[in-house]
C-alpha cells in the first residue's frame, strides 16, 4: 500500500498536469487511509472547480477548512469561489479572513486579489496583486491580474507597464496583447502591428486568435486602415464561430418566450418587494450604458454597484431549470411561478456588500434588459434606464467588441447577420417594455445624450427620482473603478466622438442594412 505522503505527492503532480481522473483516484485512496487529511478535500475541490462545478468545490473547500481553520490558501480559494458565485458578502468576509492569516504564498496573495477583483473591488485587489508579483516577479498570470485591476482604476501607465512585462515573459499571452492595443497611444510610429501580425497565424486556440484579431483590428482602425481592421475581425470571428454550435434560432426562441410571457395582461406587481434603491441601466452592449452609469453615480445619493449578475442567477436558481443557458424558453416559462417578493428581497440582500450606504445604487448589467418584466414584478419601485443608440453604430460596435468567452450570452456577436437579428429582437422587446411599464422604464437616446448632455442628463436624473446636481456631468472626475470595455473611454469628458463610427465599415454593411430595412428600422 502506498503511503499517504506518496499518494498526496502523486495527486499534486497529476493535478498540475491536468490529469484529473488520476488525481481523483490518488485522493480517494488517500482518504481511505486518513479521512481527516484536509488537503485531500482541497485538491478534490480544485478538480471540481476545473470542471466548473462551483457548488461542489465550495462544499469540499469548506470541509478542508473544518479540518484546518486557519489555512490562508483554503480561505482565499473559498473567497474566490463565492465571488464566482456572485455571493459578494461571503467573498469579502473570507478574503478578509484569509488576509488576517498574513499569507506569504504568492498564489494565495493572488487568489485574495482575484476574490476582490471578481466582484469589482479593484482598488482593494491591487495591494494583494502587488504582493503576489513581488513574491513571484516572473509569473505572467499574476502580472496580468495586476494589469487588469490597474486598468479598471484608471492607472493606464501602470497597466501598460504590467502588460508589457507579461508579453516579455510570455510572448503568446494573447489577452495582454489585446489589452495593450486597447490602452491608447497607438500611432504610425508607436504600435504593435509587426509582432501581432507574426503571432496571428500561429495561434490555434480560437479564443486566443480572437484576442490577436481584435488587437490588430483596433490598431489598424486607429491608423485609418479599416479594410485590414475588418479583415482581421472577420477572420478571427469566423474561426471562433466554427468551434461553436450557435445559431440565432436559440436566441430567437428566448425572445419569443419573453414576448409571449409579457405580451398579454400586465403582470401583477402587488406581491413584489417594495424598495426604491435599485436603478438598472440596461440595453444592448456598447450603446452608452457605462456613460449613463457614470452620470448617475456622480450623484451624491447614488452608488455604482457595477455589472451585477445577481438577478439573472437568482431567476435561474429559483426557476429550478436544468438547461445549460441562464435564460432560455424553459427558464422564462418556469420563472412565472416563483415568489417575486422573495426574489426582490434576495436580490437586494445579495448587493449589500456594496450597497446600502446611499439612497440608490446602479446595477449596470446591460442584458438585464431581458429581465425587465421579472425585475418589475420583484421590485415594482425600481427604475430602469435603457439605452437606444443608432442601429448601425450599435451593430458595428458589437462586432468590434470582444466579449467574455465565459458565457454564451454573446455568441450572437460573431457575425454581422446574427448581431443584426439580435438587435431587431432587442428593439421589439424594448417596445414591449415601454408599453407595459411606462412609469418605470425610460429610454435614453445616446446621440441626444452626447450632443445635449445637460438637458438629457437632467431628464434622466429626474426620472430616477433624484434632485439635479451639476457634478453629474463631470464624469471624468468620477474615480470609481470601471470594470467594462469602456474603462479608458469614460475617463474622458462627455463627447460625441463615437457617433457615426459605422461609416468606417460602410462597405461591409449591405446585408445588415437590408435586414434592418426589412424589419422597418431606420438609421
Amino acid at each position: 500500500m502506498e503511503t499517504i505522503a506518496l499518494l498526496h505527492k502523486k495527486a499534486q503532480a497529476a493535478l498540475g498536469k491536468g490529469e484529473y481522473q488520476q488525481a481523483h483516484q490518488y485522493l480517494i485512496a488517500l482518504l481511505q487511509q486518513d479521512k481527516y487529511f484536509a488537503d485531500a478535500y482541497f485538491l478534490l475541490a480544485m478538480i471540481a472547480s476545473a470542471h466548473q462545478n462551483l457548488d461542489k468545490a465550495i462544499q469540499l473547500i469548506e470541509q478542508a477548512i473544518k479540518l484546518s481553520p486557519e489555512n490562508a490558501e483554503y480561505l482565499a480559494h473559498l473567497a474566490k469561489h463565492y465571488a464566482l458565485k456572485s455571493n459578494h458578502t461571503k467573498a469579502i468576509e473570507l478574503a478578509e479572513l484569509a488576509a488576517k492569516q498574513l499569507p506569504v504564498s504568492a498564489l494565495t496573495l493572488d487568489t485574495i486579489g482575484v476574490s476582490y477583483s471578481q466582484i469589482g473591488l479593484h482598488q482593494e485587489a491591487i495591494p494583494f496583486f502587488n504582493k503576489a508579483v513581488g513574491a513571484s516577479p516572473n509569473n505572467s498570470s499574476f502580472l496580468f491580474n495586476l494589469a487588469v485591476s490597474q486598468t479598471f482604476v484608471g492607472d493606464f501607465e501602470g497597466a501598460r507597464n504590467s502588460h508589457e512585462k507579461v508579453v516579455s515573459l510570455a510572448p503568446d499571452f494573447c489577452k495582454s496583447h489585446l489589452a495593450l492595443s486597447s490602452l491608447g497611444g497607438i500611432d504610425n510610429e508607436n504600435n504593435h502591428i509587426e509582432r501581432l501580425t507574426k503571432l496571428f497565424p500561429s495561434v490555434s486556440n480560437a479564443d486566443d486568435r480572437l484576442c490577436i484579431g481584435h488587437a490588430l483590428a483596433r490598431e489598424y482602425e486607429t491608423l485609418g486602415n479599416f479594410d485590414k481592421a475588418f479583415r482581421y475581425l472577420q477572420q478571427a470571428k469566423d474561426y471562433k464561430l466554427a468551434t461553436t454550435d450557435y445559431d440565432f434560432s436559440q436566441d430567437k426562441e428566448m425572445f419569443s418566450a419573453l414576448q409571449h410571457a409579457f405580451g398579454g395582461v400586465k403582470p401583477d406587481a402587488s406581491s413584489g418587494y417594495l424598495n426604491k434603491e435599485p436603478l438598472f441601466v440596461v440595453g444592448m452592449p456598447r450603446t452608452g450604458t457605462t456613460l449613463v452609469e457614470r452620470i448617475l453615480s456622480q450623484h451624491s445619493d447614488v452608488t455604482s454597484a457595477g455589472e451585477l449578475e445577481y438577478f439573472a442567477l437568482l431567476i435561474k436558481r429559483m426557476a429550478q431549470t436544468r438547461s445549460p443557458r441562464v435564460l432560455d424558453k424553459e427558464t422564462v416559462n418556469a420563472a412565472g411561478e416563483i415568489d417575486f417578493n422573495q426574489l426582490g428581497r434576495a436580490y437586494i440582500d445579495s448587493t449589500r456588500a456594496i450597497t446600502g450606504k446611499t439612497a440608490k445604487f446602479v446595477d449596470k448589467m446591460p442584458f438585464n434588459v431581458l429581465y425587465v418584466g421579472f425585475i418589475l414584478q420583484a421590485l415594482p419601485q425600481a427604475k430602469i434606464v435603457c439605452l437606444d443608440r443608432n442601429p448601425l453604430d450599435t451593430i458595428v460596435s458589437n462586432f468590434r467588441q470582444l466579449f467574455t468567452a465565459k458565457t454564451d450570452n454573446y455568441n450572437y456577436a460573431y457575425g454581422l447577420a446574427s448581431i443584426t437579428q439580435f438587435y431587431v429582437s432587442f428593439k421589439e422587446l424594448v417596445t414591449l417594455w415601454q408599453e407595459k411599464f411606462p412609469e418605470n422604464f425610460y429610454l435614453v437616446n445616446y446621440e441626444k445624450l452626447v450632443n445635449e448632455p445637460e438637458a438629457e442628463a437632467r431628464k434622466l436624473v429626474e426620472f430616477c427620482g433624484l434632485n439635479w446636481q451639476t457634478q453629474c456631468l463631470n464624469i471624468n472626475d468620477n474615480s470609481a473603478p470601471v470594470a467594462t470595455a469602456s474603462a479608458v473611454q469614460v475617463r474622458q469628458p462627455i463627447n460625441n466622438k463615437s457617433v457615426g463610427n459605422w461609416r468606417k465599415y460602410q462597405d461591409y454593411l449591405d446585408e445588415t442594412i437590408q435586414l434592418l430595412e426589412k424589419a422597418g428600422i431606420g438609421f
